[in-house]
Formats: structure tokens, sequence, C-alpha cells
């Protein structure tokens, strides 16, 4: 689950410092292009939107969403000012995953493919879990605790103004740790189980606490260390938990309020929580961590034979002779398939393009479990193979297994919105709650959820049931007895069963899943504060169940009341949908104003403004807008772009409203833009463009061009450049009496210890000898085509442009990564890791009226990957360039990326 935020600040900037006329293009939608139909059913200010197969599950939506809005209000203190959009997504989006955010309205969106991580959510069903946690976003960003955020919210909606910066969104800028941690806590008290029920993840925050790890500085920054991403949702969801454990769910909920009262800089996290609960959120962290770290001395750890470690988790897989699983070790690397050979204990090591996920073997090939786009227009789960590639017939099956007779055990992912859907064959079998088992004598192991009470089952019938939520088997051995893990006091651990009596057949805490590798020896995959481990231990046997997780709001009304209430929902057939249908361009709201305003030192005011209208989809969007650059040139203008379709589309029209200093600006002009992707599958994609464009300056320029691009580009964990690359275009340009062909070619790899190796090149030519000013082949010192023209080539010490017959370059470059950090907590700026770069380029340059230049450059650069406000990384570059033709040979710049 995540949060999506916005920002038209960098676009902005280059408006305001290159071109006024926009050039950027649709950022991409919630769903595939050419997606199913789509309806909506608005009730009570929330508006459900899902495809006719998924009615069922929209009934059930519209059952829970009425009384979880009505205690969202009491508990966060506030009703929300917009419709609320629920997107119950299609089954040709299979995506273990969901997302909330304000733009470009109030709205979530919610994925089917959550039977892929059925044991990482520790929840009945996946459905419920995506409406109460996004809700729970839905009500933190939509907050408005200011008159002045609820006025300026009422004027310009979810933009943006620069003057002098109030937020109409505060929340905006609040950390992830709160926002999904608080999110985690609130999914959990429905009687639908959630992560903090979760052994697994109670030892990551004890071992966390212990290590001294759980610091303002160290969970408030995008921290590239173990355990990553997870600690905003696990480290914060138990933080949560501790809060309102002393302080009530109101209250911590409250700092929502509290933190959105700051309309002009939401970012007193402190004050926010000392307002909310008494106590600064420093030294609540701090308690926190104590009382964490104090329990964490009874922890005990996996120890044994280690054969391999992980940055990041895949579940284990297993036949009657090896155990088999994914590992990342350094993180930033390829994969590795590690195969366990149970009979020789032999291991064996394979980097390849794996997906991360668990790995099933079949006829002697190894697949993974994922999720990837198959087409262009699908996004499917299955087994994928080392190349990413599905493999043929699991397209829609989250694969557990295959019986002796070759038919395959899987949940069937459309129909596993809420709860997994297990079938054998084509045969349905059941309703499950856990990843499935399968014995050498074809027996089916798994569990069930009724309420609170866990069951295990062997086939179809019910062997032994504890109190929780959080449990999955692991292996069978040949007398029989059934291996699960299951939560443990201080963490999770593995239990036995056999005959009716329950063993722990491990003293250790930090046990994620287990494989046996014979009826003496097993292999446990483990946790510690800095990676996975997996050892091979022996197998004990100690008088000890699972232990029940009980958390405080079991005893509160408000739980006992939703907990019926769920189970009541479960009947909707009596429900009626409008079903209305859906039309993106329909659908269009208004989703805000980005106002900027500012004053040249020479030429007086200058500033933008753009009315922005989406869909909650995003499949459609349009932006009247009106903008005035240091040249005094003003433009005022209306664009529209559509990707609902395979052909993803853009237009923009506008007018010159006035010249400024020009003398020959263009009355009026347009924009276009036309992507047709064709392939996209594995790692490869491939498209052709159309684009065009008319500048209102710079001899009126209107470049016209085809381009069709196709390559492979894969990256892992949080290398902070692709592992690898490879990549081609080819491009015709048609700009006036210009006629212009050219490809460029891209290609980098990673190397050991961090280095990257890169190499590229470029040409682009005319055929014309004698063409008017401002046509050929533009070579500028802009890093980006201002004009859409993909035939331009950079050469950064160039003051301004200039145009040739040809231009072409080649270029080798070198990067080594450095993982020096410093983080902060009360600072605004945090150093995630540094690189190093060299590159050389050589350029032929063919003139317009005959001769011609070889150009050689140099560049040496530092790029460090920083944090600013703790949570928006923004990677900031100084590299000196040195070309030995052109007059300014010597340049130093600086160079800024954002990404949210």
């Amino acid at each position: 689950m995540k949060i999506y935020f916005v920002s038209s600040l960098l676009l902005m900037c280059l408006s305001l410092t290159a071109s006024i006329v926009p050039v950027t293009l649709p950022t991409g939608t919630a769903v595939v292009p050419n997606d199913k139909d789509y309806y909506t059913d608005t009730t009570n200010n929330v508006e459900i939107i899902y495809t006719k197969d998924n009615i069922p599950f929209a009934k059930h939506t519209s059952s829970v969403e009425t009384p979880l809005n009505e205690s969202y209000k009491k508990f966060f203190n506030w009703e929300l000012d917009e419709t609320l959009y629920v997107g119950l997504i299609s089954d040709y989006n299979q995506i273990a995953n969901g997302f909330s955010t304000q733009w470009p309205n109030n709205r979530q969106i919610n994925y089917v493919g959550g039977s892929q991580m059925v044991d990482y959510f520790t929840t009945t069903s996946w459905l419920d879990t995506l409406l109460y946690h996004e809700t729970a976003h839905n009500y933190q960003l939509n907050i408005k605790g200011s008159v002045v955020s609820r006025v300026m919210h009422s004027i310009f909606g979810n933009g943006t103004v620069f003057i002098p910066f109030p937020f109409g969104v505060p929340n905006v800028l609040e950390n992830s740790f709160m926002l999904e941690g608080n999110a985690v806590l609130n999914e959990s008290w429905h009687g639908n189980g959630g992560r903090l029920y979760s052994g697994r993840f109670k030892a990551q925050t004890l071992l966390q606490a212990k290590a001294g790890k759980i610091k303002p500085e160290y969970v408030y920054n995008s921290k590239l260390e173990f355990p990553y991403g997870e600690r905003a949702y696990i480290q914060g969801g138990f933080f949560n938990l501790y809060l309102a454990q002393k302080y009530g769910i109101e209250r911590v909920n409250s700092y929502f309020k509290f933190h959105s009262e700051d309309w002009w800089f939401p970012a007193w996290t402190d004050a926010s929580m000392r307002d909310a609960i008494g106590v600064s959120f420093t030294q609540a962290l701090s308690d926190f961590e104590s009382a964490y770290a104090s329990a964490a001395d009874y922890m005990q750890l996996a120890n044994g034979k280690k054969i391999a470690s992980s940055q990041f988790f895949s579940s284990l897989g297993n036949d009657s002779e090896e155990i088999f699983f994914i590992t990342n070790e350094s993180g930033y690397r390829a994969p590795e398939l590690v195969v366990v050979d149970k009979k020789e204990q032999s291991v064996k090591k394979r980097r390849d393009s794996w997906m991360n996920g668990k790995v099933v073997k079949q006829n002697g090939e190894y697949f993974t479990q994922g999720s990837r786009n198959t087409s262009p227009t699908r996004i499917y789960q299955g087994l994928f193979n080392s190349n990413a590639f599905i493999k043929e017939g699991s397209e829609s099956k989250m694969v557990q297994g295959y019986l002796s007779d070759g038919r395959e055990v899987y949940f069937d992912v459309p129909t596993s919105y809420s709860e997994p859907q297990l079938y054998v064959g084509a045969e349905f079998y059941a309703k499950v709650n856990s990843s499935v088992i399968i014995d050498k004598y074809d027996n089916l192991y798994y569990f069930k959820q009724n309420g609170k009470k866990r069951t295990l089952y062997k086939n179809k019938k019910a062997l032994y049931t504890y109190e929780g939520f959080y449990g999955m088997v692991s292996d069978v051995d040949s007398r029989g007895i059934i291996y699960f893990v299951a939560n443990s006091r201080f963490g999770s651990s593995l239990f036995t069963y056999y005959k009716g009596m329950i063993r722990r057949a491990t003293e250790a805490d930090n046990v994620v899943e287990a494989r046996l590798i014979n009826d003496n020896e097993v292999l446990i995959a483990a946790m510690s504060d800095k990676d996975y481990y997996y050892v091979i231990n022996d197998i004990n046997r100690i008088k000890e169940t699972p232990y029940e997780t009980k958390l405080f709001f079991e005893e509160k009304e408000y739980y006992e009341s939703v907990a019926k209430q769920s189970n009541e929902n479960t009947r909707t057939d009596a429900i009626e949908l409008a079903s209305d249908s859906y039309y993106s361009v329909l659908e269009m709201n208004y989703s805000g104003a980005d106002f900027a305003f500012g004053y040249g030192s020479v030429t007086g005011p200058i500033g933008s403004l753009d009315i922005k209208f989406g869909d909650p989809l995003s499949q459609s969007s349009a932006t009247a807008f009106v903008r005035r650059d240091e040249l005094n040139v003003t433009i005022a203008g209306v664009e529209f772009s559509s990707s609902e379709y395979l052909l993803n589309y853009r237009l923009l029209a506008y007018k010159v409203l006035d010249e400024g200093v020009l003398a020959n600006a263009r009355d009026v002009g347009f924009v276009g833009g036309l992507t047709l992707p064709f392939y996209n599958a594995g790692y490869y994609n491939a498209d052709i463009g159309v684009s065009y464009y008319q500048d209102y300056s710079e001899g009126l320029r209107e470049p016209l061009s085809l381009s069709l691009r196709a390559g492979r580009s894969e990256g892992y964990g949080v290398s902070m450049y692709a592992n690898y690359e490879n990549m081609l275009q080819l491009y015709g340009v048609s700009e006036r009496k210009s006629k212009l062909l050219g490809g460029q070619y891209r290609f980098s790899h990673d190397l050991p210890y961090q280095f990257y190796l890169g190499l590229g090149a470029k040409y682009s030519h005319t055929q014309e000898e004698s063409v008017e000013p401002g046509s050929g082949v533009k070579i500028s010192n802009l890093s980006f085509a201002v004009d859409l023209d993909p035939s331009t080539i950079s050469m950064p010490n160039l003051d301004g442009s200039f145009y040739a017959k040809s231009v072409g370059y080649g270029e080798v470059s070198l990067s080594k990564v450095f993982n020096f950090s410093a983080y902060f907590f009360t600072f605004p700026v945090s150093l995630q890791r540094e690189s190093f770069y060299a590159k050389y380029r050589y350029y032929d340059v063919q003139y317009l009226h005959g001769g011609g230049d070889d150009v050689n450059e140099y560049t040496a650069g530092l790029m460090l990957g920083t944090v600013f406000l703790n949570s928006f990384v923004a990677p900031l570059s100084f590299e000196y360039v040195h070309n030995d033709t052109v007059v300014q040979k010597d340049l130093f710049r600086f160079l800024l990326g954002v990404s949210f």
C-alpha cells in the first residue's frame, strides 16, 4: 500500500526557465490501457468504481464504507471535504497493492492481487485490509485543521500556491513513518487481523529496537538500509500501537489534525505530537524503543550452519529433493537462485534476472511467483522465468505447486479479491487463508480463518485450532508430522502438529519460514536487525503452543461492534448498485489550481496559473493555463491528454497574449503527442511515438517527429543506477524544409562493488545543404528537448544553441557508488549515499555550409543522494565539464533531479 503525492514544482521551474509552452507528457494511469468497462455507484459521498466481474466485491465495499466512514469521522475528528472515490480495479491489473492520494481528487485505488501475499498481511480479507488501510490514508491527507488551508482548498482545490507557500493539503509533507504506521494501526482494529498480529513483524521491531535503530533520524528518512520500506509500515505500526495503548486511538489519530493546522510549513512533528498526546514525537519514540529493546532481551535467535543471506525476503519453495529460494545478498545487484540439495546438503547459487517471489519448480524448471506486464494492456500474476516472461497457462493463477499427475494447485486471482479461492486443476477446492503445502502423497495443508480462530487443515479435514491470525504451513515429514510457523511470545517460531499434540520445534523467535532437510533437520529462514539469513538447525521438541497475540482494542466496545458488523457485511446480496457507466471524460472533476508568482529583476512579474481537471482512474486529464516568462511573453491555452486506450495522446493549443520583447512570436500554436506501446513483456518494451511542437519563438520551429524505441531495462533492490539497460531509438524529424534522420543507443551494466559502466551513441543528420535559419540538426546546452525534437544533440558547454548538417557522438562512462550516509531529524537535508562518475564523449560535427569539428568532452562529477524534509528524494549533482572546442571550455554546473 502506498501513498502518492503529486508536485508540479519541478515542472514549474522548467516552465519559468526554458519555455512556457508545456512539454510534459501524460504521467500514466491507475489502470492499464484498453481496460474493462467500469461502472459507478454513489452512496453517502462515496463513489465506488468497479467492473461487472467485481459486482460482489462492490456490494461488499458499499456495506463496509458507510460504517467505516462513520467510525473514521469519530477517530480522526474530521469529515471528508471531497467525495471519496474507491476504485475496485479489474483483473487486467493484477497487483498486490493499493494506493491512496488526494490527486486529482480524494481517491483510493485497490488492486485484486492480494493472494500473492496471503501470509504476509496476517488478515482474513485482502479487500477489507485495503479498505481499512487506504481509507485511513484518505482521512489523514484530507484533514485541514486550519481556516487558511480550508479557504485555500475552497479556491485552489488540491493545487499548490507558491506565494508564500501556504498548503491547501498540508499533510502532503507528513512522513511515511506516521502515515503508514498509523494506517497499519487503523487496519488492525476491525476484527480482520492485520500486520500488528504478525509474530514476524513483532520480531523485526524488537530486533530494530535492540540494535538502537528506532531513532527519529532513522525512521523519519528514506533510509537505504534493512528493513528498507518496511520500516514505515512495521516499526511505524508498532509505534502507533504503543501510543494507542497509552493514549487511545482517537488521540493518536488526532496527530494529523494538529499537524494540518500548520498551513504554512506543516513539518513540526514534535509540536504536533505534543498537541495530540502531551509528549513530543522524539520523547515518545525514545520511550517506545526502550520498551521494545527491553523485551528483545528475552528473544532467542536462530543459530546454525549459515548457507545464505538476503536483504529482501522471498518465500521458500521445495520438493522431495531440494529447497529453493531467491536471495539478494547485496541489495543492489541481480538476485540469485539458491538451491539446497537435501540429501547432500550442498548449496548451489545462480545469479540471473529473477523476479523476487516464491520459487515453484516444475519438470526441472524454476519459476517465481510474481506480477508483471505480459503485454501493453495486461498485468498478470503467475509464474515467471528468469527473464521475467510468464509461463504459458499460469496467467491469473497464484500457483502453490503441482500434484503428481501434473495438475496445478493454485489461487484463482480474479475471484480472490477478498480471500484466496483454492483450485485443483479446473475444480474449486476451498476458500483458504494461507499458502498451501503439498506432500508427496498429494495431500494439501493450509489454514482457514473464522473470526480470530485459525484452523489447520489437511485436505478438507480440520486438525487443530488456535487463537490468532498468523500462521502458515511449512512442511510435512515422512511420519506425517506437520510443521507450521506461528506466533511465539517474542516473535515467530516453528511448531509441529502430530496426532493432536503441539510442540515447538525450535527455541528461535525470529523464524520467518522453514522447510525440512530431513526428519531431524530443518532449514530456517530467520531475520536479524541487518538482513534475512538461512541456517540449518536440528529439530527440537519443546512442549509449547502458539502464543495468542491479544491487542488492547479487542476489549473495546468499538472492536466488538465492528467485528460483528464485519460478519454481517458478508451478506450483501440485497444491496442494489446504481451501475452507472463510467466515462473518463465525463468523470473529470476540478482537481486544483497551481499558482506561482515572482518578480524578475529586469522584466517584472512572472508566473503561471494551471487549472487542472482529472478523473479518478487518471485515464483523462485537462488543463487550462496562463503563463508569463522573463521575456514578458504571456500565453494562454488548454491541454487534454488521454491514456485510456492503447494509443495514448496529448493535445495542446495556446495563444500568445503578449509578445513581450519578441518581435516575431507566433500568434497561435499547437503541441501534440501520440504514443503506441506495442510490446511490453519481461524486461522488454517497445513503442512508436509521434510528436509535433510549434514554438512561439526561436525561429518559429515546428518539428514533427516519428520515433521507434525498443529496449531492455533491469533494476534491482536499491541500486542507484540501472543494473542493465540496452536501448535503441530510431527517429525521423520534419522541421519546416529540413528532413532529419538519426538514432540513439544506450547501454549500461553494473559491475561488482557498485561500479557501473555505460556506453552511448547518437547521430542526427539532414540531407539539405542550405536551409532556413534555425533549421538543421539542433545542438543545445539543455539536457532535455524543450521542443520534443528527439534529434537534438546536447552539448552542455554551449551558450544557447546552433544548427549543423550532421552531429554524432560516442561516449563511455564509469560510476562508483559509495554508501556513506548522514541522517538528520530536524535538519532539512539528509544524505543517503553518493556517486563519483566520469564520462568521455567524442563529437563529430559537420556544419551546414561545409567544414566540421572533432570535439572532445570530459566530465567529472559527484552525485549526492539527498533527502529533503525527511521524505523527498532529490539527487544533487555537482559536475565539471571540459570541452576542447567551444568558447566556454570549462563549465561547473549544479543539477537537481526530483523523484517522489
